[in-house]
């Protein structure tokens, strides 16, 4: 039958039981379904895919046949040995008419509010149905303008793979600059964003995503036959290294990190296609944007920002920061960048008074200081991340920049001065706390970065950056302020500063858009 396909053969033997079941995908059928057998089958059900995890047990062979067809859809299943069949399956189409209607909306959304100003872009959202591609959501969060849709799981708090939020995928597609017939890699899969790439490359171009993860990347294949152009090939491999095999002649015409990345990787500079766009949520001192780099010879050039979150990288470049639990485990000090600090004298510090300063910074409620986060963690010498449990005595506030040097401790913290029913009538004041003999003076200079990024920077957003290989020595590079990360060495150029090249830093940082 040319409407039936055989996807799979599962072979489960456990015990005494022993079952063949041939997992076959009828993609068009007409008239109704009827149970001619009803001394063998005591109910005939229909049901939401995104409602089967929630029924309780489903009988074996019946659970690893759904999950043949939409891997995820029913988690924590036990093995089970899978012999794929060599046919191809086509795209299956058709699809709730309430779908359509929830993507046009969630598409309209991202249009008006500026995401999505290509028309290439705009017909992606429009066509490419994104709740195939999470078949374990409702339709209503699956077309969420704003919501990211995780599809595995660590654990209930650890996300390994989601979808992203529509918004940001599309803001990220439009970077890049892709026109029809190119050939662009997506490191770390999902499927979705893939297809979106796919639909704005036309029918001559090609999508490469790569993941080091067995099951993600069998899932997108499966997700992308049922749903998908024909023009995505998910490879199994460690995105650090990109796609070597697939690399064309001239290097990508575009490549896509769809994961935090720690570091800039010497594959993806080395694979783009010069004056190509390489656009990735880079973490700097564990503040996360989607930088939009363009290739110049071995140098990639930030032309876009973009404040962004995603799940942290698996591969061969992934790294825990390192980090000193402080008082009993009540404040925890990390380094995501550098090595970490001499925090000699912090525990008697700590019990020791408190010393307080204003900033003299009063901003809004729902005020942005984004850009404040990475000028501190780029700028300040002895920067690290302080954390602290809820409702610690210590610590103001439960994640917060901070600076370490001579045995003190000073962070930056903010306190509502003037409350309001609506967040634009309530005001808050920035304050460095410091603890330690050299409290008065690290406070001083927390508080002095403070006035310079309200003088120089506030109104003028992200400052041109440059990337450079790892090893390029300091004479090579342009003036500005170095963060040296394991591979490649940022080059910040901030207005009204001109330290020296090569000055040594070492990063952490809150994640807060706005107070």
């Amino acid at each position: 039958m040319e409407d039936a396909h055989i996807v799979t053969i599962l072979h489960d033997d456990r015990g005494d039981v022993r079952r063949v079941t041939a997992v076959v995908r009828v993609t068009t059928w007409d008239g109704q379904p009827e149970l001619r057998e009803p001394h063998r089958f005591s109910r005939w059900e229909w049901h939401d895919l995104h409602t089967l995890a929630s029924l309780g047990k489903i009988f074996a062979p019946s659970a690893q046949t759904l999950a043949a067809v939409w891997p995820g859809v029913l988690p924590g299943l036990p093995p089970v040995h899978s012999y794929p069949c060599a046919s191809t399956i086509p795209p299956v189409a058709g699809e709730p008419a309430e779908a359509v209607r929830l993507r046009a909306k969630m598409a309209d959304t991202v249009i008006s509010k500026g995401w999505a100003p290509s028309p290439r872009v705009q017909a992606a959202l429009r066509a490419v149905s994104r709740h195939r591609f999470v078949p374990e959501a409702p339709l209503e969060t699956a077309y969420h303008d704003d919501l990211a849709v995780v599809t595995v799981r660590e654990s209930a708090e650890t996300a390994l793979s989601s979808v992203s939020a529509a918004w940001l995928q599309a803001d990220m597609i439009e970077q890049l600059r892709l026109e029809p017939g190119m050939t662009v890699l997506e490191v770390g899969s999902g499927g979705y964003n893939a297809e979106l790439l796919a639909h704005v490359l036309g029918d001559r171009g090609r999508v490469i995503t790569v993941d080091v993860d067995r099951f993600v990347v069998h899932r997108t294949r499966r997700l992308c036959a049922e749903a998908g152009s024909g023009r995505v090939m998910a490879v199994l491999g460690d995105g650090g290294l990109g796609a070597p095999v697939h690399v064309p002649a001239d290097g990508f015409d575009g490549v896509m990190i769809t994961h935090n990345a720690v570091d800039i990787a010497p594959a993806w500079r080395e694979q783009l296609a010069q004056g190509a766009r390489l656009v990735v949520p880079l973490e700097m001192g564990g503040y996360t944007r989607s930088i939009t780099l363009v290739r110049r010879g071995d140098v990639l050039h930030a032309e876009h920002w973009t404040y962004c979150g995603f799940v942290r990288d698996r591969g061969a470049a992934a790294r825990t920061a390192p980090a000193v639990r402080l008082a009993d485990g009540d404040v925890t000090v990390r380094w995501e960048d550098g090595a970490p600090g001499d925090t000699a004298g912090l525990e008697e510090a700590l019990r020791g008074p408190r010393h307080e300063i204003s900033t003299g910074l009063v901003v809004p409620g729902m005020f942005n200081f984004e850009t404040l986060q990475v000028y501190a963690a780029t700028t300040l010498p002895g920067f690290c991340r302080l954390a602290a449990l809820e409702g610690s005595k210590l610590v103001a506030q439960q994640d917060a920049p901070a600076m370490l040097a001579d045995g003190s401790l000073a962070y930056l913290t903010h306190i509502k001065i003037k409350d309001g029913p609506a967040p634009a009538d309530r005001r808050y004041e920035f304050f460095i706390h410091a603890y330690g003999p050299a409290a008065a003076e690290l406070a001083e200079r927390f508080a002095a970065c403070v006035h310079s990024w309200d003088r120089d920077v506030r109104e003028s957003g992200y400052p041109p950056m440059s990337v450079h290989p790892a090893g390029t020595p300091d004479d090579q590079l342009p003036a500005g302020d170095v963060l040296d990360k394991p591979s490649a060495r940022l080059v910040f150029q901030w207005p009204g500063r001109t330290p020296s090249t090569g000055e040594d830093l070492s990063v952490a940082s809150p994640v807060q858009e706005a107070v």
